[in-house]
């Protein structure tokens, strides 16, 4: 009986996860036009009062260009490495963690950073990250153009209600 009841919140937890990040993604639009760049919006990062810690930055990516584009890596004055990763769920239900890599928008093409999902990490910190700190991302692209968004420090309260808010 214990099992069949942690099976049945287990599984309305990622019924809920996925029903709470398809409105986001569709609340944005993202559309393919001449001359677009991408843009991203939405940034924000986990607080992390230990330096010697890590902690991780989300935000909505959109390639409004017309042709494909490929994320190569984030990088941030805040960490002194970051990393692209992406959490999955195994047919068991494991969760695990690792490198995604480079990630590919082709025209018109929305992809959400968000927790649960792809993330990037933010390691090897100089400081704790306070509530409400501000820091710039750098998005670099595999055609050597980037571009730069802003992430605002949440708390972890904040950052637990923040999945599929993008």
């Amino acid at each position: 009986m214990k099992t069949a009841l942690i099976l049945i919140s287990a599984l309305a937890l990622a019924a809920c996860g996925e029903d709470a990040a398809a409105p986001a993604a569709k609340a944005l639009n993202c559309e393919a036009r001449e001359g677009a760049a991408p843009t991203a919006q939405g940034a924000w990062m986990r607080e992390q009062a230990d330096a010697s810690a890590m902690s991780a930055a989300y935000f909505t990516l959109c390639n409004s260009s017309t042709a494909p584009i490929v994320l190569t890596g984030v990088s941030t004055p805040i960490a002194g490495v970051t990393e692209i990763h992406e959490t999955t769920r195994d047919e068991n239900g494991v969760v695990s963690m690792a490198p995604a890599g480079e990630i590919e928008l082709a025209p018109g093409e929305l992809v959400a950073f968000e927790p649960g999902g792809k993330h990037v990490m933010l390691m090897s910190l100089p400081a704790p990250i306070a509530p409400g700190e501000r820091a710039a991302l750098t998005l670099e692209f595999a055609d050597g153009t980037s571009i730069e968004v802003e992430a605002l420090a949440k708390s972890l309260a904040e950052a637990a209600a923040m999945k599929g808010a993008n």
